[in-house]
């Protein structure tokens, strides 16, 4: 079996955790990996060679980064690239182009929390079977509460295997129907996992949505003759925008339900996030490096910090969430509407990046900044380098840190050491890379100029084609 997961998304109910080029499935909010990388985890049989990811343009060098350091098998053309996100019918349809057509796929979200990982596979496995007799499976959550925010499948008494025949689909109810279909059984919650065989799927897809069908083998042909990178914008917003349910769960009537009772949450807000989180007596869940709180009196918290120390004297029902460049305070059960507080935000800084961004070739971090002038950490990996460029409206300096930096500046290499410099002027073509293979190059750089936004690089060559 191959296991894809949809790594796309923005995250928005996690603000200020979770942000635009870095949204939840690329953090560590469990423990030490990544949600990406406890998806993969979970279920690769082949340290990752089994294992196919969807993302953006923006996230393929960050979910490369976390694959590659986690998996030893995992190839950097097993990202699947869209050019622009356009809901998940599109997303399978165009990801199913890079499988075998006898290939047996489980498609799966990358931010899932699963507790019991062995049930979780186990079902998987039971899945596999009922796909290879021409069904799509798709696992319904056996249900402990009436949730409104989840759509629900309705199972018939037809049996497979261990799974029901689907009679509907139904959108996500309001309290009073949703306490209904508790009492009345055989409803489960639809977590958007499936599992099926790649050409009896798209056989199903040229019968209940054959634009996608056309529009993804088009563009899937052109992908593995010419590069994923030949796929444009424009030629990817000829899918229309829509959900796999809706373009097909719906409508096929050869699909089956294996109900779940793994301990599913799909951690869309703070809320479910205090849920699956170790708690204390008091049920306070706190997440902080170096152990960083001090608290006294308080009830049912979420706090999540990193070396900033948090202190809270007799508070409950609380998420306090402190990033070095913004904090969020919020009743536990009002945090759903933290969506809406982005939306205010209009797009400001501190909703698209963190003040430290990743990159290819390593990460930068923000240190200060003011008018005219910007202070950057740079951490060039062992063996990368950036892009040949240069810029219209800003110089740089640059200042070893610790390392060896190898400088292109216009025609002239030059090695710097630690504490040495150069001066980059404006409109210089330059280039930074680190010739280590094991140790980490790092640079202070001072921009200083009108203009310092990272549009302001014109890029003659690059490793990474960007």
């Amino acid at each position: 079996m191959k296991f894809v997961i949809l790594a796309g998304g923005s995250g928005t109910r996690l603000w200020p955790l979770s942000r635009k080029n870095e949204p939840k499935q690329f953090i560590a909010l469990e423990n030490e990996d990544s949600m990406l990388q406890n998806t993969a985890a979970r279920v690769t049989k082949e340290n990752g060679a089994d294992v196919f990811v969807i993302s953006s343009q923006d996230s393929k060098y960050t979910v490369m980064e976390q694959m590659m350091l986690k998996f030893q098998n995992f190839d950097e053309s097993q990202i699947i690239v869209e050019p622009i996100g356009r809901n998940t019918a599109p997303a399978i349809a165009y990801g199913m182009q890079f499988l075998q057509p006898d290939d047996i796929v489980a498609v799966l979200s990358s931010d899932h929390h699963i507790g019991n990982d062995e049930e979780f596979v186990r079902i998987l496995n039971e899945a596999e079977k009922i796909a290879k007799q021409n069904k799509i499976v798709t696992i319904g959550i056996v249900p402990d509460s009436p949730k409104t925010g989840y759509g629900y499948i309705k199972k018939t008494s037809s049996t497979i295997e261990e799974g029901f025949l689907v009679e509907k689909f139904v959108e996500k109810p309001n309290k009073e129907t949703a306490n209904a279909y508790l009492q009345e059984g055989g409803y489960y919650w639809n977590a958007g996992m499936f599992v099926f065989q790649v050409s009896f799927f798209m056989e199903q897809l040229k019968n209940f949505a054959p634009e996608i069908a056309e529009i993804a083998t088009d563009l899937g042909n052109k992908a593995k003759s010419e590069g994923q990178n030949s796929i444009t914008v424009s030629e990817y917003s000829k899918f229309p925008k829509i959900s796999i349910d809706y373009a097909l769960m719906e409508k096929t009537k050869e699909i089956v339900v294996i109900p779940g009772d793994f301990d599913w949450n799909d951690v869309g807000s703070f809320q479910s996030l205090h849920e699956i989180l170790p708690k204390d007596k008091r049920r306070n869940a706190i997440k902080m490096d170096n152990e960083n709180f001090y608290g006294k009196d308080n009830k049912n918290l979420l706090v999540i910090g990193g070396k900033r120390k948090i202190a809270a004297i007799g508070t409950e029902n609380l998420v306090i969430v402190d990033t070095p460049d913004a904090l969020l305070v919020a009743k536990n059960d009002k945090s759903e509407q933290v969506k809406e507080i982005v939306e205010q935000m209009n797009g400001a800084a501190e909703v698209v990046n963190h003040l430290t961004v990743s990159r290819p070739w390593g990460t930068y971090t923000i240190l200060d900044e003011g008018p005219n002038y910007k202070v950057k950490q740079l951490l060039i990996y062992p063996g990368k380098r950036i892009s040949l460029q240069y810029h219209y409206h800003r110089s740089e300096n640059w200042t070893v840190a610790s390392g060896v930096a190898e400088v292109l500046l216009d025609d002239k290499i030059q090695v710097l050491k630690t504490s040495e410099s150069i001066f980059i002027p404006a409109a210089a073509r330059h280039r930074l890379a680190n010739p280590s293979k094991v140790k980490v190059l790092k640079i202070i750089e001072v921009q200083t100029g009108e203009y310092l936004g990272e549009e302001d690089i014109i890029r003659l060559d690059d490793d990474y084609s960007r």
